[in-house]
């Protein structure tokens, strides 16, 4: 596809013609295509309660403890075996004091083995979207098989 072209055709459209609109085409995000093999799928959702900070009933609950019942429950539920996960990636969004260290303990916490690669993303209000982004191209690309991100 001449993606040049292909714009450019979309701005001289526009400025010849003020009631011409682009016609809407597939994208990775949304595809009409065949479902196929190599297709990633999110098996499972869970999150921790909502509360405020350091108020409520998990005012005195680590962030480590909370995420290691979470990731208990992701494996409680999809029944993965967790030596098949191959990464795990975290959103943490300005996390003072130990960081990205948290999610690592979260892990050890939750009995996950210890060899899983971890790492935590810091993108503001979509951290966890990233860190899901980062396992579904690992995922597609064949780099793992079986990833978790929250």
């Amino acid at each position: 596809m001449n993606r040049v072209g292909r714009v450019a055709s979309h701005v001289n459209a526009s400025l010849s013609s003020p009631d011409s609109q682009l016609a809407a085409t597939p994208t990775a995000g949304f595809c009409t295509a065949e479902k196929a093999d190599d297709d990633v799928v999110i098996c499972c959702a869970v999150r921790t309660p909502l509360t405020k900070a350091k108020r409520g009933s998990f005012a005195h609950t680590s962030p480590e403890e909370l995420l290691s019942f979470v990731f208990r429950a992701v494996v409680e539920k999809t029944k993965v075996n967790p030596k098949d996960i191959g990464d795990i990636q975290i959103g943490n969004v300005l996390q003072p004091g130990a960081s990205g260290l948290t999610s690592r303990m979260g892990q050890f916490m939750a009995e996950l083995p210890y060899d899983i690669p971890l790492s935590t993303v810091n993108r503001q209000c979509s951290s966890s979207l990233q860190a899901t982004a980062y396992i579904a191209a690992a995922i597609k690309s064949g780099i793992i098989d079986v990833g978790l991100a929250g």
